[in-house]
């Protein structure tokens, strides 16, 4: 019985690597109905991508002081989010340092290679050669082996291409690195609601901390603070 039990779990695990190349290009052809409207949406979004910008700077500083430290982030309208932290102080000192490097020119911080935008060009990549290896495969190899082999060197290929075509994705859709007219406002604690994490929200507003940021150009949005007050 327990040979039985280990040669179907072997069965079973054989089955799901072999379709694995398969199910990961399904889910990444549904993602063309998502991903290039929400890249749309951020590149017609400036606050936005100058503030992801300012994250990804916030987070290189702080990993240039603490080397192998794990950090995550991400932006919103009003400034952006850093996870993983120990203090208020050492994430505002990190931001007035990227900003003022982002003004002097430093548009290199803007780009991370672990953005998620990574996981958007994976995705992209993997869905444009599925389809072509799909269409190449049935008009030219009849659907046999040769396809199935095509269909994992398409995905193997999406993933050697992900990291250059995520850099070329931040360069010119999703960061700004024009900041001359931006400045860190205040550092706060981040609220569990505001991570939109349901009850892990609780764990991870323990280490996360947002940074409100101002725009004083035309393109600022207003931030209603807590006490009322408008500001830029």
């Amino acid at each position: 019985m327990a040979l039985l039990l280990v040669l179907f779990i072997a069965l079973f695990v054989v089955v799901f690597l072999f379709l694995l190349p398969i199910l990961f290009s399904l889910q990444a052809v549904g993602s063309l109905f998502v991903y290039p409207r929400q890249l749309r949406a951020i590149f017609g979004n400036r606050i936005l991508r100058r503030n992801h910008a300012l994250e990804h700077a916030t987070i290189v500083v702080m990993m240039e002081r603490e080397p192998g430290r794990r950090l995550n982030g991400f932006s919103t309208d009003d400034g952006f989010f850093v996870q993983g932290v120990r203090s208020i102080a050492e994430v505002e000192s990190a931001a007035r340092e990227a900003v003022r490097r982002l003004q002097n020119g430093e548009k290199r911080l803007a780009i991370h290679r672990n953005c998620g935008t990574t996981i958007v060009a994976a995705n992209l990549l993997a869905a444009i050669f599925f389809l072509v290896s799909l269409g190449l495969g049935l008009v030219f190899l009849g659907g046999n082996w040769d396809l199935y082999l095509l269909i994992v060197g398409s995905v193997v290929l999406a993933f050697a291409l992900r990291i250059p075509l995520s850099l070329l994705l931040q360069r010119f859709v999703t960061t700004d690195p024009d900041l001359k007219n931006a400045e860190v406002g205040w550092v706060e604690p981040a609220q569990p609601g505001d991570l939109r994490s349901g009850i892990f929200g609780l764990l991870l507003a323990a280490s996360t901390v947002q940074v409100r940021v101002f725009h004083t150009d035309p393109d600022a949005v207003e931030i209603f603070r807590d006490d009322g007050a408008i500001v830029r």
